[in-house]
């Protein structure tokens, strides 16, 4: 049995992990809990566990602190840690801590959580391998690997370089890229494979053609920068060769991860590093190059040629001007409306050109804006407005400008569909139902307002609605009831004319022969006096 130990400083998030799964049916058992840091460091320290999940922040010592503090003393086992959505940054650093894998909180299913066990168990049978062999010879692409991840990303700028290495800085290019699917559609289907458990995959494939390009390379796994989906590669070209050989090795690449996996990919380039000292100008290189190709995507293989981290004018960027318009569109049902403010959305995104964060939260915004609308509907809800946390993970992983506008366009075409679908199967119904309102309670003051209420929609989309499935406004309608009544009760001679005008919830009855007059072309009096 493998031990694990739970650690989160929230008393309900450790007993949801610790439920959430059959741990013994996994070779697992919980051997303690902890809800800080320095008390999970005893209990580590004590009972010496196989593996442990912990939160990644926490008051006092957080997950990062705790897994150094662990090994500073010599301790060392496979962590899981926990994070939020927007923590990519501190679960990057926790992985190049040594930390196997890491989770979203929001995101666990017992699925996701018996994947990340059977990876730290893995780890953990590897640490035992490697403990065997640590005296055995490091290959090349594996030191060189080793150097990047110390000298790059913990940013020991202290780790002395090997001698070996050194002779490759003249010729070594850094390259950072992003994965994703190939298309971009508004939420990936249950079919579509998970970027993330394909990593392992991945890197196997593209260091076997690194292999054939490269004198030595290396590729660490995201997250290595603020992309999920994030990559850095170390890469050294042969004496005598260039840069072009680095753009075919990409296209390579490219080529291969559209045919082994559907996936495709975005390159930022640095230019050669020359010198140790130089390898984080050439880190910040290939993120300038990379992000170029945010705001123009024609190319995929981007190489460093002077750009500079884009500072976006629409700082403060956000459509919330627009809402008014968008919500009035859905109450009303009108798919061609919402279409074009969908237009001008995307050509404020186009115009404005914001940065990755900017135009990924106005798209998280407006999506659990426009998901309200739909709550009230189960069906709609699930089929077409998951939850906002899933949508927000999946933009969070769009490599470009055009691939936000894509998205946008999508959300545009389902919206759209589902307002047509909507008013075809349901505007007939809301007529009928506001038909047989009015002919229920004729007696009293009717209102559009009042029977939009009862009928929970809006004013405008139940005028719309009503005049489109019967031919006249819904005010005619109450008053040809009402007039009808009327005349009856004018037929009965039992009532007076003030009698039958509150009777039928008119103002006053100056009021109701008015409209007695505009329905039947004569007022109530001439029409008691026609026999």
């Amino acid at each position: 049995m493998y031990r694990i130990i739970l650690v989160d400083d929230e008393p309900l998030i450790l007993a949801g992990i610790a439920s959430l799964i059959n741990w013994e049916d996994h070779g697992c058992t919980i051997a303690g809990k902890a809800t800080n840091g320095p008390s999970a460091y005893e209990m580590i320290m004590s009972q010496r566990p196989d593996i442990v999940i912990t939160d990644i922040r926490m008051p006092v010592m957080d997950g990062l602190a705790l897994i150094e503090k662990c090994q500073a003393a010599g301790f060392h086992c496979p962590f899981i840690v926990l994070t939020n959505l927007e923590e990519f940054a501190l679960a990057r650093k926790a992985l190049s801590l040594g930390a196997c894998e890491y989770l979203v909180k929001l995101n666990l299913t017992p699925q996701e959580l018996v994947k990340a066990l059977d990876r730290a168990k893995e780890s953990c049978r590897m640490w035992e391998r490697t403990q065997i062999s640590r005296e055995m010879p490091v290959s090349l692409p594996e030191l060189l690997g080793q150097y990047i991840n110390r000298r790059i990303l913990l940013q020991k700028t202290d780790s002395s370089c090997p001698e070996s290495l050194g002779a490759l800085m003249p010729q070594l290019y850094l390259l950072v890229f992003t994965i994703r699917h190939t298309s971009i559609p508004f939420l990936p289907d249950e079919q579509t494979a998970d970027i993330k458990q394909l990593t392992p995959h991945i890197m196997d494939i593209l260091g076997g053609l690194s292999s054939r390009f490269f004198h030595a390379a290396a590729i660490l796994p995201p997250p290595v920068f603020s992309h999920p989906n994030g990559f850095l590669m170390a890469a050294a070209v042969r004496p005598g060769e260039n840069g072009q050989t680095i753009s075919t090795f990409c296209s390579k690449a490219l080529n291969a991860l559209r045919t082994y996996f559907e996936l495709t990919a975005a390159f930022g380039i640095s230019a050669p590093a020359g010198t140790e000292e130089r390898l984080d100008a050439c880190f910040a290189e290939a993120q300038a190059a990379l992000e170029a190709y945010y705001y123009d995507s024609a190319d995929p293989i981007v190489f460093f040629s002077g750009q500079s981290i884009h500072q976006s004018q629409a700082r403060d960027f956000n459509i919330n001007f627009l809402k008014k318009d968008l919500s009035a569109s859905i109450q009303q049902n009108d798919s061609e409306r919402l279409g074009e403010i969908f237009r001008q959305i995307i050509d404020l995104f186009t115009q404005c050109r914001p940065s990755r964060e900017a135009a990924a939260s106005a798209c998280i915004n407006m999506y659990s804006y426009l998901s309200g609308f739909f709550e009230q509907s189960a069906e709609e809800s699930q089929d077409i407005f998951p939850y906002t946390i899933n949508i927000a993970g999946y933009i969070t992983q769009f490599t470009s400008l055009a691939d936000i506008l894509a998205w946008l366009d999508s959300l545009r075409g389902r919206l759209c569909q589902l307002l047509s679908d909507r008013k075809n199967q349901s505007s007939d119904i809301l007529a009928q139902q506001a038909r047989q309102y009015v002919d229920a309670h004729y007696q009293e003051k009717l209102s559009l307002a009042e029977i939009a209420e009862h009928l929970n929609i809006s004013t405008g989309y139940l005028s719309i609605v009503f005049k489109r499935f019967t031919g006249t406004t819904l005010s005619d309608y109450i008053a040809q009831v009402k007039i009808e009544h009327a005349k009856e009760l004018i037929d009965s001679h039992q009532y007076l004319m003030y009698e039958i005008s509150d009777m039928l919830g008119f103002e006053n009855p100056y009021y109701f022969s008015r409209v007695f007059k505009k329905v039947t072309g004569i007022s109530p009096r001439n029409y008691e006096k026609r026999t």
